[in-house]
C-alpha cells in the first residue's frame, strides 16, 4: 500500500469538553387554528351528510292493492276462526271434566306436541300449533284414587262420540301412558293419561289425570311437509320392516360436508332416527335409531361414509367408549 493511502490516527484528547450549539427557535404551531379548521371541517363533513339525507329520494310506501286487502282479511277470518276453534274445544273438556276429582284444575294453552296420524298417514305426527290442555284431578296422597276419575274421563268421552285410537305413542322415553280419542264429525282429538310432578330429590308433589285436546287440523302441515313424512316412514318401513309409532321435529335437513349428500334426525317414539339421501332430488335412505350415537363401524357403505363425514361416531369396547369422527 503506498504511503499516500495512509490515514494517520488523530490524537485523542482527553476530557476535551463538549461544545453544545444553542437549537434555533422553531416555528411556533398554531394550536387555535387547528382546532377550528377541524370543526370546520367536522361542520362540512355532517353539512353534507345531512344534505344527502335530506335530497335523498324517499321511499315509496308499498301500494294497497287487492292481493293485500284478500291477504289481511284472510288472516283476520283465520284468528276469528281459531278462537271459535278453542271455544269448541274448551267447552267439549269442560263438559267431559265437569265434577270429576277434586276440581284442583289448571288450564294451559301452548302444551306438549299432542300425537295425531292424519287421513293417508302410516305413522302419527305432532301439532305445529297449541293443543289446549287441563289437569283434571290432582290427589296429593293416593295415586290409586286416579283410576276411578281417569276410567270417567274414557267413559264420557265415547259418551260425546269419540272413539278409541288405544295407547298413543310417547314423544319420550319416559312420562306418562296415554290413551286417544278421536271425534271425526269434529274434527278433535283427545288423550287422557295420569302421572306424577316430582321436585327436588324426586319426590312426588302431586299425581294428577291430564285430558288433553285439540282440533285435528291444527296439525297444519304443509304439501312439502306431509311428502316428507310419507318418503321418511316408507324408507324406515322398507328397512325395518314398520312403520315408526310416531315422527315428529323433521324440519332439520343438514347439507352433508361432502357434497351434495344429505341428512335429517328426527324424533322417533323414546328415541332419534337418522335417514340420509345422496342428493336433494334423491329418495331417503333410513339409516339408525337409538338415544346414543352410532358405533364408528356401522359407517361401512361408501354412501353413509359420505353422508356423515366428520360427523362423531364412537369406537366401543368392553367398558370403554373412544370418541372419533367419520372418515372416508
Amino acid at each position: 500500500m503506498e504511503d499516500q493511502d495512509k490515514v494517520e490516527p488523530k490524537e485523542i484528547v482527553k476530557d476535551e469538553p463538549v461544545e453544545v450549539k444553542p437549537v434555533k427557535d422553531k416555528k411556533k404551531v398554531n394550536k387555535p387554528a387547528i382546532f377550528f379548521g377541524i370543526v370546520a371541517l367536522m361542520l362540512a363533513g355532517v353539512s353534507v351528510f345531512f344534505g344527502i339525507e335530506y335530497f335523498k329520494p324517499k321511499e315509496e310506501p308499498e301500494p294497497v292493492t287487492v292481493e293485500k286487502i284478500e291477504k289481511e282479511v284472510k288472516v283476520e277470518i283465520a284468528k276469528e276462526t281459531m278462537a271459535e276453534d278453542y271455544k269448541e274445544v274448551e267447552d267439549v273438556m269442560k263438559a267431559v271434566a265437569s265434577g270429576v276429582g277434586n276440581d284442583d284444575r289448571r288450564y294451559f294453552e301452548n302444551g306438549s306436541g299432542l300425537p295425531y296420524k292424519p287421513d293417508g298417514f302410516d305413522t302419527f305426527v305432532t301439532m305445529r300449533l297449541d293443543i289446549m290442555t287441563e289437569i283434571v284431578d290432582r290427589n296429593l296422597t293416593d295415586p290409586n284414587a286416579l283410576g276411578s276419575n281417569m276410567n270417567t274421563i274414557k267413559i264420557r268421552l265415547e259418551n260425546a262420540g269419540f272413539s278409541s285410537l288405544g295407547i298413543l305413542p310417547r314423544l319420550g322415553s319416559a312420562g306418562p301412558q296415554a290413551y286417544g280419542y278421536l271425534n271425526t264429525g269434529r274434527n278433535i282429538i283427545c288423550s287422557v293419561s295420569e302421572g306424577a310432578e316430582s321436585g327436588n330429590y324426586g319426590v312426588v308433589n302431586y299425581y294428577y289425570v291430564l285430558l288433553e285436546c285439540a282440533k285435528t287440523d291444527w296439525i297444519w302441515l304443509t304439501e312439502e311437509e306431509k311428502s316428507l313424512v310419507y318418503d321418511l316412514t316408507t324408507a324406515y318401513y322398507e328397512k325395518e320392516g314398520e312403520y315408526p309409532d310416531i315422527l315428529y321435529n323433521f324440519d332439520n335437513i343438514k347439507n352433508s360436508q361432502y357434497e351434495p349428500y344429505q341428512t335429517l334426525m328426527v324424533g322417533v317414539s323414546g328415541a332419534h332416527a337418522e335417514f340420509y339421501r345422496v342428493s336433494p332430488d334423491a329418495k331417503w335412505q333410513f339409516f339408525t335409531a337409538g338415544q346414543a350415537a352410532p358405533d364408528c363401524s356401522e359407517y361401512n357403505t361408501e354412501d353413509l361414509k359420505k353422508a356423515y363425514l366428520g360427523e362423531v361416531c364412537y369406537e366401543y369396547g368392553n367398558g370403554y367408549s373412544k370418541q372419533s369422527t367419520v372418515q372416508l
